[in-house]
């Protein structure tokens, strides 16, 4: 997730994460990765591609979570989630202060919602897998969250409230989580949202189309017709 905003390996062509619960995800008990990890840009099909549970705990584990960490903070970020660099796995890593105070990093593998609140709240947001776009996105204020830290100790979180700063947490995690499920920020946006930033969600589509031919995407709907007065009525 990009700072800028506050609140007020697998390759392409296979099931996207909607297709498969969390739970029932496959399993992997190595992690590999190409490095120098690069921030997977939208409409890659690898943001929406099925994240393997972890299950080893070990150095590399670390590592990967290191150079993820490293590379959040280069691009001004305060969340990454690995499919973001290419790596479907279910991790992710957030610091809600970003590089000015390093050492609040929180390291989550294989986490999964189990409680949300029936209350929301709606933030602009932003998504370094979508340089320079930025929505307003509603979510709940409150989940609770379980999950193991780097070395597969289980782990439960309580995230939100009314304190601004627990819920910019709040909303962080929610948006890395998405990664995981392979929802992206823009999915959760209203139409008029959508709307304001077509030309930028559009021009990411024809790059990365012009770059990887062939390669299928799924792209935003075209704009619904205008209703109203003008059409001429049947007699």
């Amino acid at each position: 997730m990009s700072s800028g905003v506050r609140t007020h390996a697998v390759g392409f062509g296979q099931k996207t994460a909607k297709d498969v619960k969390g739970k029932d995800a496959p399993v992997v008990d190595k992690l590999e990765w190409e490095r120098p990890l690069q921030i997977v840009k939208y409409p890659d099909p690898r943001l929406r591609a099925v994240n393997a549970r972890i299950n080893c705990f070990d150095d590399s584990l670390v590592q990967l979570a290191k150079e993820m960490i490293e590379i959040m903070y280069q691009d001004d970020g305060v969340g990454l989630a690995a499919p973001q660099v290419g790596v479907n796995v279910r991790l992710m890593v957030f610091n809600p202060y970003g590089s000015e105070k390093p050492g609040n990093e929180s390291i989550l593998v294989n986490p999964e919602v189990v409680e949300s609140s029936r209350i929301k709240g709606t933030g602009e947001e932003g998504c370094l897998s979508f340089p320079k776009i930025y929505g307003e996105v509603e979510r709940p204020r409150d989940v609770v969250v379980h999950a193991q830290n780097e070395k597969g100790e289980p782990i439960s979180l309580n995230l939100g409230g009314s304190d601004i700063d627990q819920a910019w947490i709040s909303r962080i995690f929610q948006h890395e989580y998405d990664h995981l499920q392979g929802v992206l920020f823009h999915d959760r946006m209203r139409p008029n949202v959508i709307e304001s930033n077509r030309k930028q969600l559009v021009a990411l589509e024809e790059a990365f189309i012009s770059a990887n031919p062939g390669v299928p995407v799924k792209r935003i709907p075209p704009p619904k017709a205008a209703k109203g007065f003008g059409a001429m009525a049947k007699r």
